[in-house]
């Protein structure tokens, strides 16, 4: 049976929409479930971002021009950031696209002089360090590494993803074989009890 994995897909959101886009439906080209806080409110609580994140499988990051909004507790990370390092905290396979200073130069807003510059570098730095990561110029690429990794990712055992409830075993008839099995052993257990009994 194919297990489908939930795959969070983590960017900032104005300015990526159009690779966004490209990572939702790579995954679900691929066969998987994407999932990602742009399925909500604009200011989801942190419960239920670290509920989506713990319920992935993978965790996929965007990088572009922007830092992204500040956290209200912590001005010190974006939402993005933290959701990376949230993905690397509880263990989640992780890799990232990087949208190369070309393909930026092409979006209607200037990147290199944005709020927040020196912290996306940052941490596009560490990004870069820590998982493996992916220049992308155009949204084929997102397509194309989506669905390598994909693959790869969907082979290992760690990974528990979803499954379809086709051609699993009827849950009632299992629940009425144990029962049962559990009255043959307590009846076997009594008889030998009684054997025993001088």
């Amino acid at each position: 049976m194919r297990k489908k994995l939930q795959v969070y897909i983590s960017s900032t959101f104005a300015d990526l929409v159009e690779e966004r886009y490209a990572a939702v439906e790579a995954v679900l080209k691929a066969g998987h479930i994407p999932a990602g806080i742009e399925l909500f409110f604009k200011e989801t609580p942190m419960s239920i971002i670290k509920r989506w994140i713990d319920e992935s499988d993978i965790y996929i990051l965007i990088l572009g021009g922007f830092y992204g909004l500040t956290l209200p507790d912590d001005e010190s990370k974006s939402y993005t950031h933290w959701e990376y390092d949230y993905a690397g905290e509880v263990g989640k396979p992780r890799f990232a696209f990087a949208i190369t200073d070309e393909a930026l130069r092409q979006k209607p807003y200037d990147f290199v002089v944005g709020e927040h510059y020196l912290k996306l570098q940052e941490f596009k730095q560490s990004v870069f360090e820590e998982v493996p990561t992916f220049y992308v110029e155009d949204v084929r690429h997102i397509h194309m590494v989506i669905h390598d990794k994909l693959t790869e990712y969907a082979r290992r055992d760690d990974l528990s993803g979803w499954f379809s409830g086709k051609g699993l075993p009827d849950v009632q008839k299992l629940l009425e074989e144990n029962a049962n099995l559990l009255r043959e052993n307590a009846k076997l257990n009594a008889e030998l009890d009684r054997k025993n009994d001088p």
